[in-house]
């Protein structure tokens, strides 16, 4: 069988596909991949692909959704939508073009509908699928929960063929599946329930297996510094005392992890710098307790987001402070204090986005009950930079559009915030011109900010 993965321009390796393809191609299928900015019918008609996959997030099913209807106008294939969209609405099943829907973790589901195709057999109880046929929707529950070491290494040649991705100096890697908390804006707790009972949640990969992986990228591909994309990387304190003396021995090369304040204590932060760690990230979200514990459910105190900033700072481990504004039931002076909070904690970079209502979770549903939010998931995209889709005044919808652009700036230099000047050029009106200069800056220090967390420019 030949498989098309589409999908959006990356800068970023895609490794959800890279693991479906790497599992496809190990099942002896052939896989291509293409970006939504390619000539897509010059792609099909010269691949001739049997399956057409895409994997979304929310936001982007509308764009895919026209894409696959405009394909297969002109051409034969079966379309799969996989990603965690999908995964949380399989009605998307419904839609005109769309063939079947694979919700979870797809590497074993996807190998059988492959190998099924391939030899004409049924598709239709293939656990993981939502499956269209003759007209009646066929709905199957999920299969357990991968063993993440059986899984072939991610396809790098799949993304390799793109020479900006390959000539990248940072490559992209997990080292587990699974998150234990069940922080309220994210999907992790409705995935859990999907997966009740169907194995571990959080599963870490073996060591070896992990550092043998980055070996072979490190020696395929000029690579100067190694990113983990897990969700905490500091969750299991053995698994990474083992981690530290593989990765110093055989790799060696600087690292980016993401760690949460609640997991970071002295001993974390030696095996993290006695590793090769560079960089980190910790999400501290807001500096407001009731919003970050009784709205977000994020279950750790203010002073211990502090404390893990300081912790890491000695060691020399630079810092990436990520930060939510606009949340329900908060307000500009809640987003003022996180500003304040930053200032004090001073990362290398604060970052910070605007809360989004994605459906599903928990917090999005709670905006709908409380009518802070009233559309639906076709008015949300895949950027959290721009504006607020809840029910504030306009004044404050403007103030934060400002605020996420500037927040950075005020953070670097925070004699701005002390003279006032953060509620004057956040109150300034909201003109094309205004939003130029600010985006302006906003692209400036994010790109001072990268700088500080890789050491060089991306």
């Amino acid at each position: 069988m030949k498989v098309l993965f589409i999908t959006k321009p990356f800068i970023i390796e895609p490794l959800g596909i890279m693991y479906l393809s790497a599992a496809a191609k190990a099942a002896g299928h052939k896989t291509d991949l293409a970006r939504i900015s390619d000539d897509l019918e010059k792609k099909v008609e010269e691949f001739e692909p049997d399956i057409v996959a895409y994997s979304l997030m929310t936001g982007d099913q509308d764009l895919f959704l026209d894409l696959n209807q405009s394909l297969k106008r002109t051409y034969q294939f079966l379309s799969v939508f996989g990603g965690p969209h999908p995964t949380f609405f399989p009605e998307l099943i419904n839609q005109d073009g769309v063939d079947i829907v694979c919700r979870g973790e797809g590497e074993p589901a996807f190998v059988d509908l492959l190998n099924k195709q391939e030899k004409a057999e049924d598709i239709t109880q293939i656990e993981n699928l939502f499956v269209k046929r003759n007209g009646r929707i066929i709905q199957n529950g999920v299969r357990p929960l991968a063993d993440i070491d059986s899984l072939p290494f991610p396809d790098r040649e799949i993304v390799f063929q793109f020479p900006e991705i390959k000539k990248g100096p940072i490559k992209h890697f997990i080292a587990s599946r699974g998150c234990p908390y069940n922080c309220s804006y994210c999907f992790n707790e409705k995935y859990s329930q999907l997966y009740s009972n169907k194995g571990k949640r959080v599963r870490f990969r073996n060591v070896i297996s992990l550092v043998d992986e980055i070996e072979d990228v490190v020696k395929s591909s000029p690579t100067r510094f190694v990113y983990f994309q897990d969700d905490t990387f500091t969750l299991n304190k053995k698994w990474l005392k083992d981690f530290t003396k593989e990765y110093a021995k055989r790799v060696n090369l600087p690292f980016h992890c993401h760690v949460r304040p609640n997991t970071v204590d002295e001993e974390i932060v030696n095996q993290l710098k006695q590793a090769g760690c560079y960089s980190v990230h910790i999400a501290a979200e807001t500096a407001n307790d009731r919003l970050r514990n009784n709205i977000l459910n994020r279950r750790m105190t203010r002073e211990q987001i502090i404390k893990a900033t300081i912790l890491l700072r000695e060691h020399g481990i630079r810092l990436m402070l990520q930060n939510i504004i606009g949340l329900p039931t908060g307000s500009l002076e809640d987003d003022l204090a996180t500003l304040e909070m930053n200032i004090e904690a001073k990362p290398d970079y604060a970052w910070v986005s605007i809360y989004q209502p994605y459906p599903g979770t928990k917090l999005g549903e709670y905006c709908r009950q409380q009518e802070y939010y009233m559309g639906d998931f076709s008015d949300l995209s895949s950027n959290f930079f721009d504006s607020s889709k809840l029910n504030f005044p306009g004044r404050y919808k403007n103030q934060l559009s400002h605020l996420q652009k500037l927040f950075a700036i005020f953070v670097e230099y925070p004699e701005l915030h002390r003279l006032g000047l953060s509620q004057v050029m956040i109150d300034i009106p909201n003109t094309e011109e205004t939003k130029e200069r600010y985006q302006t800056a906003y692209k400036q220090f994010r790109k001072k900010g990268d700088k500080r967390l890789y050491g060089f420019d991306l």
